[in-house]
């Protein structure tokens, strides 16, 4: 009787352990079951954020070709318009300077009118004139050489001149060397150098500006003028009753070129 309610009692033991083990099976179970779909629905978050991240680095390495296609068009873009600013920069300073020598041309041009329609002038300047060479000399740019020149000998009557004509083109500028050589003159001799402007003044009986100017029976001096115009060089009797006497003289123009 007694090991009947020993083996009763292990076996209600036994049954108990058994019951607590399928407990705590059926709680890891759950527990298992639960962490697995955790897991499965953190992998497929894990798989859309890789396969987010995957498309963003391609849609960033994208980002960054464009960018540098566009800083490379963008230098490209400055470069040209450095280039264009030192272009305008330069056209307008081309633009200036034809504009001025077009505004210099055209007052020259009216000047030349004006003093070759004046009548009066070439009867009060030429009646009694004699020279050995025109009294209107002219010197220009030669073609292949720098320098230009003329000679001339004169008999001046009172309150009267002869002049030589210098034309510098644009971009030249011309240093003008001039001798007159009137040491048996009774009187001397005025020599000017003027410009087309002032030239036309002093025919007119003003005293205007001049690049250069002596006095004497024995010239020999140089004087630089700038392009373009036109300048002259005037041998003058100033006096009033006695003829000047210039028995040999010159010019002689040497242009340099100042750009171009």
């Amino acid at each position: 009787m007694a090991s009947v309610k020993a083996y009763l009692a292990g076996l209600v033991a036994l049954a108990v352990v058994a019951a607590v083990f399928a407990v705590l099976w059926l709680m890891a179970y759950a527990n298992y079951t639960g962490l697995e779909a955790k897991y499965a629905n953190l992998q497929s978050q894990y798989n859309t954020l890789e396969s987010n991240y995957i498309s963003l680095e391609s849609n960033y390495n994208n980002l960054q070709s464009q960018y540098q296609t566009l800083q490379t068009q963008y230098n490209s873009l400055q470069s040209q318009y450095s280039s264009l600013q030192t272009n305008y920069t330069t056209l307008q300073s081309r633009y200036n300077t034809l504009e001025s020598n077009y505004s210099e041309l055209n007052n020259t041009y009216w000047e030349l009118f004006t003093a070759l329609g004046q009548d009066e002038w070439y009867s009060k300047w030429s009646s009694s004139l004699y020279v050995l060479f025109s009294s209107r000399e002219w010197i220009t740019a030669p073609v292949n050489s720098t320098i230009a020149s003329t000679g001339f000998g004169a008999w001046l009557e009172p309150d009267q001149y002869t002049g030589i004509w210098v034309v510098v083109p644009s971009d030249y500028s011309v240093t003008i060397s001039i001798t007159a050589n009137a040491t048996g003159s009774p009187v001397p001799i005025s020599v000017y150098v003027f410009n087309l402007s002032n030239f036309v003044l002093w025919l007119e009986g003003y005293s205007p500006t001049y690049y250069f100017y002596t006095q004497g029976t024995y010239i020999n001096d140089t004087v630089t003028v700038p392009g373009p115009g036109i300048y002259i060089v005037v041998l003058y009797n100033p006096s009033n009753t006695t003829t000047a006497e210039i028995y040999s003289g010159s010019v002689f123009a040497t242009f340099i070129q100042t750009s171009g």
